[in-house]
């Protein structure tokens, strides 16, 4: 049975079932999805389909907008010569913003019509514009951002270790990390920058033989100069990613072990918030008007949210045709939230129009989508009623193992985008 999946979709079905550095509880959201999805695959190995699709059926409810699962359901309903149900499977694939190459999958060009054309030509179509607020030459890989809207801008360079300022009058580096370490988060509170450090291969002088902990630095913004640093003590072998400057707390991800930490109070010593388990990679993070609710991106599984009172965790689904899979940053605006997709093609900027609670997005409008103006687009930070973030990172500078390939590449863009109340 397994000749009926064409490799491409045996890709996306097996993608998330790659061994992971952290382990995932099978009793999460995650892990009976991946369980169920599994199932669903050794079945159609068997030529089980009924079997199944009542895995996958009940896969999909538990992850809407994954892109393997109705796929595989309209491949094992054409199988069946069920094609009303097939076209249906890939109407709802292709509604949440996923694209397909009929070259590569020609089965489906026995279902496909007017109507299937027309969804996959809208998601191809540019929305949206964005204006050029500046550009970094050199290869930097530029991640992180901090803004003082008409004053200064922070970026950080990946690849150069440094944090880098932005003015009117040029570039000045505020402060360059030991050899291979690298700054993936980035918030400016106060005067004071904060800055998630990671020991990264992709930065200049790594040296996998002498490993260097993560740390929250603390650092001036005027002059570089060092406040303090926090680490983790009892995990060594943390990776931290991005970092939100909470009202009251500061929060960061590990993606190392798929966690949440919290530094209470700024202080010094790092707590737990969301423990291994329940995400894959972290990513976004976004508080609350009031600091009650914390709102975590899963890339793999999607929009989480945290009662900062009781600690209680809620995933979110997506509305019928949204997609809240591959979002990599998170800001507050007002009570929506902007959100940057690197994890469709094309690249998206979105706003989530949530519910006065946080408990439910309503609906899911496409603010950016363009392959010409957004290149792997990775952090964003809201400032009054603009969307300031990294358009083009340099992340596609690299090759599938990690090498540059050009050591000129284009300049690294970082954009602009009026917000509406």
């Amino acid at each position: 049975m397994k000749h009926l999946i064409h490799a491409s979709l045996w890709a996306l079905a097996l993608a998330a079932t790659s061994v992971q550095a952290q382990a995932v509880d099978p009793a999460s959201d995650l892990g009976q999805f991946r369980s169920l999805r599994g199932d669903g695959m050794t079945a159609l190995d068997k030529g089980d389909t009924a079997t199944a699709l009542e895995d996958f059926d009940k896969a999909q409810a538990i992850l809407p907008d994954s892109p393997s699962i109705p796929l595989l359901r309209a491949q094992i309903f054409l199988k069946q010569k069920r094609n009303a149900e097939a076209k249906a499977a890939l109407l709802d694939y292709l509604k949440r913003g996923n694209l397909l190459d009929l070259t590569q999958n020609t089965e489906f060009n026995a279902i496909w019509d007017g109507d299937l054309e027309n969804q996959l030509q809208a998601n191809q179509t540019p929305i949206g514009d964005m204006e050029g607020l500046t550009a970094l030459k050199g290869f930097n890989i530029v991640e992180g951002l901090a803004y003082v809207p008409d004053q200064q801008l922070y970026l950080t360079s990946i690849h150069d270790g440094k944090v880098i300022a932005m003015s009117p009058e040029g570039a000045r580096d505020v402060i360059n990390f030991r050899p291979g370490v690298a700054a993936y988060g980035l918030g400016l509170r106060e005067g004071t920058l904060y800055a998630a450090t990671v020991h990264s291969r992709l930065t200049t002088g790594y040296d996998a033989a002498k490993p260097i902990n993560s740390k929250i630095v603390a650092f001036s913004a005027a002059d570089g100069k060092v406040l303090r640093a926090v680490s983790d003590p009892a995990k060594k072998d943390r990776e931290f990613g991005h970092l939100l400057l909470g009202r009251d707390d500061l929060y960061v991800t590990d993606t190392a072990h798929g966690e949440v930490l919290r530094l209470t109070g700024y202080g010094d010593t790092l707590e737990t918030l969301i423990p291994e388990g329940y995400m894959d990679s972290p990513q976004g993070l976004a508080e609350n008007a009031d600091a009650t609710a914390l709102m975590v991106t899963d890339f793999t599984s999607g929009l989480y949210r945290v009662d900062l009172t009781t600690g209680a965790m809620a995933r979110l689904l997506p509305p019928a045709d949204g997609n809240l899979l591959g979002i990599t940053s998170l800001s507050r605006y007002g009570n929506d939230l902007i959100a940057v997709q690197n994890g469709l093609k094309p690249n998206r900027i979105l706003r989530l129009h949530m519910s006065a609670d946080w408990n439910q997005v309503d609906s899911v409008e496409i603010l950016l989508r363009s392959p010409k103006l957004l290149s792997q687009p990775t952090q964003g930070t809201v400032a009054g009623d603009e969307f300031v973030f990294v358009a083009d990172s340099q992340w596609s500078n690299l090759d599938d193992q990690g090498n540059a390939k050009s050591d000129a590449p284009a300049p690294a863009m970082i954009g602009v985008i009026k917000l509406k109340p």
